[in-house]
C-alpha cells in the first residue's frame, strides 16, 4: 500500500463487494448447512456468533469514541487495535473451517483473504491519518491486518489438535454468524463507498465465482 499509494485506497471497496459474494454462498450455502448436518442446534451458535461480534464491535466502537480527543492518535490507534483484534478472531475461524474440511476451510477463507485487504488499506490509512509516518504504518498495517490473524489461526490449532472430539456443528456455526457479521457491518459499509454502485456488480461476480466453487466441488 505504501508502494501504490493511492490506488488501494481508491480500489479497496471493490475487493470488499467482491468479498461480500463469495462470502454470503459461503455463509447461506454452504457454512449454515454444514452447521445443521452436524446439529439441529446449530442455529443458537450462528446466532450466538453474530450478535457476539456485534456487542464486541459494539463496544470497541464506544472505547474508541471515548478515547478520542478532536482527532488525535487516540481514535487512530484505537481503530487500528479494534482492526488487529477482529483479524485474530478471523484466524480462529480459519482453523475451524479447516478442520471441518477442506473444501469448507478453503472456500470461506477465499472470502476471508480478500476481506484482509481492504482491512491491511484501512489500517495502513488509518495509521496515517493518526499522524504515523509511513514505516511506522506499514508495521501498524502489518500487525493489525496480517499477523494477528496467523497467531489466531496458530493458538486455534493448538487447542483444536488436544481435543478429541469437537463441536463442529457449533464451530461452524459461530463462523457462520461471524461471517454474516463482518458481511453486514463490516464489509457492506465500505463496499457501498463504489462508484454509481458497481460494488453490486463485483459482489455478483464474487457470488458466481463462489456458486462454481460449490458446483464443481460435487461433480
Amino acid at each position: 500500500m505504501a508502494a501504490l499509494g493511492d490506488w488501494g485506497k481508491r480500489h479497496s471497496a471493490y475487493f470488499s463487494a467482491f468479498a461480500i459474494g463469495v462470502m454470503i454462498v459461503a455463509v447461506l450455502f454452504h457454512l449454515t448447512p454444514e452447521a445443521l448436518s452436524y446439529s439441529r442446534t446449530a442455529w443458537r451458535s450462528i446466532a450466538g456468533g453474530f450478535f457476539g461480534m456485534l456487542a464486541l464491535g459494539y463496544g470497541l466502537r464506544l472505547l474508541s469514541q471515548n478515547s478520542q480527543r478532536g482527532h488525535g492518535l487516540a481514535i487512530g490507534y484505537a481503530s487500528i487495535a479494534a482492526l488487529g483484534f477482529h483479524s485474530f478472531v478471523d484466524g480462529l475461524f480459519y482453523e475451524a473451517t479447516y478442520h471441518a474440511e477442506f473444501f469448507t476451510g478453503s472456500i470461506a477463507t477465499a472470502g476471508l483473504l480478500l476481506h484482509e485487504f481492504p482491512e491491511g488499506v484501512i489500517a495502513y490509512f488509518l495509521a496515517r491519518d493518526a499522524g504515523l509516518d509511513k514505516v511506522r504504518s506499514i508495521v501498524w498495517a502489518f500487525l493489525a491486518a496480517s499477523l494477528t490473524t496467523i497467531a489466531g489461526a496458530v493458538i486455534a490449532s493448538s487447542y483444536i489438535e488436544n481435543v478429541n472430539s469437537l463441536p463442529l456443528g457449533s464451530l461452524l456455526g459461530l463462523t457462520a454468524g461471524g461471517l454474516l457479521y463482518i458481511i453486514v457491518f463490516h464489509l457492506g459499509p465500505h463496499a457501498s463507498l463504489t462508484p454509481k454502485k458497481r460494488g453490486y456488480v463485483v459482489a455478483s461476480a464474487g457470488v458466481i465465482v463462489a456458486l462454481c466453487a460449490l458446483v464443481f466441488r460435487h461433480v
